[in-house]
């Protein structure tokens, strides 16, 4: 019974995954907006939840159901399947680093910003990230600092052993949560000072640097919180992995439901993005609305308040939406 409720739930929350990542892709790269490096970034970190939860999440679920309907799983095969598992909840993260060190530079050092921010840097940022990925999680397909065994229940484990294993996993995990979190909190900080300084100057640019530091304060809020649900997310495998790795065999059912957690973390994200930056939530409103043909009402365009939408003019508005995205 436990075993069917995982694979229903689990099925129905990478399908879930699949339509609200298909929808952030086109939230995040807007018509007309495609040309802003944020976004392209930010396409490229919700493409590949995308693809895990089309992909990866599905295959170890089908894996287990092969199992449970007696076909004789080779063990050989964990090897490419997990690593590319792997190789996408780590390339995940770094995408997120990649679009912190974007916001970072764009806010703390802006005189670097047209240079750090071109195209070709940022490029070569996301190609760094899949290279060191790659490389650090390669030699686990081949029995090297660890192993990507097939499980009790079929579905392929990853299983980082001794000080090597350590380095993987903080390469993979630890390291970019701790790129992301300082530079989402040196972005806060600086907006904040920012925002000081401007507030006890009443000049009409003042007041223009200011709108524009609350929504780069909106972006920063945002790039925090994915991170926060990434680490929530992550702390069950954590726990099992590092303290009580027996559970694997002794609770293989029970286990299975690491996979249901990794499954509303790809698959939920867009969620985060929605709650943080409300022009993000106008923009799905406006697909839901051409994808079921009704009224929805869109709101304003601005990801500050509804005070600070009200105060200022369509003219201004189209200015700070500029200058915030490019």
């Amino acid at each position: 019974m436990e075993l069917m409720a995982w694979i229903v739930i689990t099925a129905s929350l990478s399908l879930a995954g699949i339509f609200l990542n298909f929808a952030a892709l086109s939230v995040t790269f807007w018509r007309g907006k495609a040309e802003s490096i944020f976004n392209i970034l930010m396409s490229h970190f919700v493409a590949i939840n995308f693809a895990i939860c089309l992909v990866n999440i599905p295959i170890h679920v089908f894996m287990v159901l092969a199992k449970h309907h007696g076909y004789k799983l080779q063990s050989y095969i964990c090897g490419p399947i997990q690593f590319f598992f792997a190789l996408g909840c780590a390339v995940c993260n770094w995408a997120d680093v990649c679009l912190s060190v974007n916001r970072f530079v764009a806010i703390v050092f802006p005189h670097y910003y047209k240079w750090w921010t071109s195209k070709w840097v940022n490029l070569a940022m996301v190609a760094l990230g899949w290279a060191v990925c790659t490389a650090a999680i390669l030699p686990l397909a081949f029995g090297q600092a660890g192993s990507m065994p097939i499980l009790a229940m079929g579905q392929c484990g990853f299983l980082p052993i001794g000080k090597s294993g350590a380095l993987v996993t903080a390469v993979v995990s630890y390291i970019p949560y701790g790129i992301i979190a300082s530079a989402s909190l040196a972005i806060w900080f600086r907006i904040l000072q920012l925002q000081r300084a401007n507030n006890r100057i009443r000049t009409g640019d003042a007041m223009k640097r200011t709108v524009i530091s609350r929504r780069r304060l909106v972006v920063a809020r945002m790039l925090l919180m994915t991170t926060v649900w990434s680490a929530i997310c992550n702390i069950p495998w954590g726990v099992i992995q590092f303290n009580f790795p027996y559970l694997y065999g002794t609770e293989p059912v029970s286990t299975l439901w690491l996979r249901t957690v990794q499954a509303i973390q790809y698959g939920f994200s867009p969620l985060v993005l929605y709650s943080t930056n409300e022009d993000y939530r106008r923009r799905f409103r406006m697909l839901l609305n051409r994808a079921f043909g009704r009224r929805i009402p869109v709101g304003g365009i601005n990801t500050v308040s509804g005070t600070e939408q009200g105060a200022r003019s369509s003219h201004f508005n189209s200015a700070t939406m500029k200058a915030e995205l490019d």
